[in-house]
């Protein structure tokens, strides 16, 4: 996903194109991913588990694609990939914490 970010930045159609490809597959396997987690993380009601997870998946997308509007009308498109870019760490340590914390415990 972050190579994909990367990738559209660059000027020519098919580099924009494969980075546009690139953060799509990312970002699905990424939900993927979470979504599998929150049933194999959750010790009970793993129904209202996964529930609450939807509610905060398009909650978040909501509010932060909003967000990426600012972002876009004071600093085009370099600052919409700055955005993301921050929004993927953000991320990534979480996963990484999640993973850690699943390790200790399994």
């Amino acid at each position: 996903m972050a190579a994909g970010l990367g990738l559209t930045l660059l000027p020519a159609l098919p580099g924009l194109i494969a980075g546009v490809v690139g953060v799509t597959v990312g970002f699905f396997v990424a939900h993927a991913v979470a979504s599998g987690w929150v049933g194999r993380m959750a010790a009970g009601a793993k129904g209202h588990a996964a529930s609450l997870y939807l509610l905060a998946y398009y909650l978040g997308s909501s509010c932060l694609g909003s967000a990426g509007g600012l972002f876009w009308t004071h600093g085009g498109w370099p600052a919409v990939v700055a955005f993301n870019a921050g929004l993927l760490a953000l991320a990534l340590v979480a996963a990484g914490l999640l993973w850690h914390r699943e390790r200790r415990a399994g």
